[in-house]
């Protein structure tokens, strides 16, 4: 009988190639679970980070009533305003959106403003809070408009009046 060493190798080369793909998928394993986990953190980021926050240079009531007329021009029913510790929050609703905007002064010409909108216990509309600061800057400029013209305005008639 004669005895090859051939069939040994390659029974070797065999063992070692199935070593080889197994070590590499498990390897693909623990890639495709952190994949899995960088896109599960991600998601649960954007559901936890739903709250949009602005801070204005306006006293608080400035900030109220923007914030007042914002949520009216979207169409936004307010169902009542408490006060908190630090200033005041208004909770509102649309469709099935639960909408809280919480209004925190910083100091006598510094508000915080925070908006958040739930579908439900676990999903956040971002979209929506982020659209309810972005409406209440722009209440903020017309106000602020209003009142350049109207100083001007007066301005203009104390002028004209001392002549």
């Amino acid at each position: 009988m004669s005895t090859n060493p051939r069939p040994a190798v390659v029974s070797w080369i065999r063992v070692l190639a199935l070593l080889s793909v197994a070590a590499g998928l498990s390897g693909c394993g623990a890639l495709a679970i952190t994949a899995l986990g960088v896109g599960a953190s991600a998601g649960v980021s954007h559901t936890a980070s739903g709250v949009s926050y602005r801070t204005f240079t306006a006293t608080a009531p400035q900030v109220k009533a923007a914030s007042l007329a914002a949520l009216s021009k979207m169409g936004i029913t307010v169902a009542g305003i408490d006060k908190t510790d630090g200033g005041e929050l208004i909770k509102a609703s649309y469709a099935d959106r639960s909408i809280e905007i919480e209004l925190e002064a910083m100091s006598k010409s510094t508000t915080q403003m925070r908006a958040s909108a739930k579908r439900n216990l676990f999903v956040y509309d971002a979209a929506t809070a982020k659209e309810i600061v972005e409406q209440t800057e722009r209440a903020m400029a017309a106000a602020a408009d209003k009142r350049g013209k109207a100083a001007n305005a007066n301005y203009l008639v104390k002028a004209a009046s001392s002549l």
